[in-house]
């Protein structure tokens, strides 16, 4: 149910415009719970503005609404930019809302992490065991590790009884990274494959996410803990992910794929580039070993701990999908 904004509200949501936070905040809705979504842009759920790198409006915010529970789902989430502003945005943001969950008693914090926190390549049965890896020069990357660590360090010094949730390659309608930009791309004939496409991916349909975020805030009894969400796949490649997205799209599957070498190659010569002219870069050499990639991420802590069950296997995720698409093509 929509909230009072002088609150007192039960979840409060941060980067509820984004397509993450959007679709939680609409899942909490539908089920009325008195939630708040907060951003620094409007959102179609309802939103106030707030710019988590401003310490000082989120603690005054926060004092105000008196929020029982807390998702912190704003990130910038980008494999290009500048690093100091993933740093301000990603880190020096979460330890603001930390900062001010704590002062006003929150009494569960849920950190929306990522699985890039382990790094471009962690290996088979990457979990929460699994070290963080914060410099992989690749700035999302290595932020996302270094908010974790905050996160962790706040349950440890007893500050705040914290979640972490990691999600996989989370994919869906209104999704940038796994269905706009790759689709884009298809139409403008760019390849979309690097190496073959064998890489692994480890695909997470919206909804499943929501699902495990839902359970991440209602279980009881497992504050320090940290459970990855994922379809509950781990042997889909990237050409096959590819291919369905495309048919979803009623496009061409793709065929051409640049050699891994050759795509690094080019993708540290666009951040070169990018750094001398500024500007927006196609793909960085990071995201190249990340598509290459051969790690399987455990979700055995979120089925044994939180129930998590995965509803939505890839097949049903594109159809729905391929749906959403047919309602709302391109404009461009």
């Amino acid at each position: 149910m929509p909230v009072d904004p002088k609150g007192p509200v039960d979840v409060l949501v941060t980067g509820a415009a984004g397509f993450i936070g959007q679709a939680l905040v609409q899942r909490l809705l539908e089920e009325g719970v008195s939630v708040q979504g907060v951003d620094v842009a409007a959102g179609e759920v309802p939103t106030l503005r707030l710019d988590v790198t401003d310490g000082s409006a989120v603690l005054e915010l926060l004092r105000r609404l008196e929020p029982r529970r807390v998702v912190h789902a704003a990130a910038l989430v980008d494999d290009r930019g500048e690093y100091a502003r993933f740093q301000e945005v990603n880190v020096a943001g979460t330890q603001n809302m930390l900062d001010a969950a704590a002062a006003v008693g929150v009494q569960r914090f849920v950190q929306v992490s990522s699985i890039a926190a382990l790094g471009l390549d962690p290996g088979v049965g990457a979990g929460e065991g699994t070290p963080l890896c914060p410099d992989t020069g690749a700035p999302y990357f290595d932020t996302k590790a270094a908010s974790e660590e905050l996160v962790r360090h706040a349950m440890a010094n007893g500050r705040l009884p914290t979640v972490i949730v990691r999600p996989g390659d989370v994919y869906g309608p209104r999704c940038k990274p796994w269905v706009e930009r790759p689709l884009a791309m298809m139409r403008k004939k760019v390849p979309v494959l690097v190496g073959g496409g064998a890489g692994l991916m480890a695909h997470c349909w919206i909804g499943n996410l929501v699902d495990g975020l839902m359970l991440a805030l209602d279980t009881p009894e497992i504050e320090g803990g940290i459970f990855q969400i994922h379809d509950g796949v781990d042997t889909t490649t990237y050409r096959e992910y590819f291919t369905r997205l495309a048919q979803a799209a009623g496009l061409q599957p793709p065929r051409t794929s640049l050699p891994a070498s050759a795509a690094t190659a080019l993708g540290r010569a666009f951040e070169l580039g990018g750094k001398l002219v500024g500007g927006p870069v196609p793909f960085t050499a990071s995201s190249v070993r990340y598509l290459c990639r051969t790690a399987t991420y455990s979700i055995a802590a979120s089925r044994d701990r939180l129930g998590y069950a995965p509803r939505v296997d890839l097949d049903e995720g594109m159809e729905r999908l391929a749906r959403w698409l047919r309602e709302h093509p391109p404009t461009r």
